[in-house]
């Protein structure tokens, strides 16, 4: 199944990847991640997170940028970012993409 297949008033979960590939425009899936979440938005289809997933991606994000804005390896970035707290506030794409969360986007349902 694909998003398209979705029909209007559907229900879906929206999980980090999609969320992720959306927010890097990954050259695969962003367009498609794209539309769902512009669905979503149009409330043409009911879209669903949680907030493990929402803090799972905010985290990826930061890592995705520490690597390309200071050239660390991916490997041990988690430590690397608990080290470095100074480096951790120059990241700015993980609030950007907080800030993006509107109303009408995803809506969290509560972690069980």
């Amino acid at each position: 199944m694909t998003f398209d297949a979705l029909a209007a008033g559907q229900s879906v979960f929206v999980d980090a990847n999609v969320l992720l590939h959306y927010f890097t425009m990954h050259p695969r899936y962003g367009s498609a991640c794209k539309k769902l979440l512009d669905r979503v938005e149009n409330q043409e289809i009911k879209g669903y997170t949680s907030t493990s997933v929402l803090s799972e991606v905010v985290h990826r994000l930061m890592t995705i940028e520490a690597c390309q804005r200071f050239g660390w390896a991916v490997k041990g970035i988690a430590r690397r970012l608990r080290r470095h707290p100074a480096e951790v506030q120059q990241l700015t794409r993980s609030r950007q993409a907080v800030d993006e969360a509107q109303p009408g986007r995803p809506r969290c349902i509560a972690d069980q």
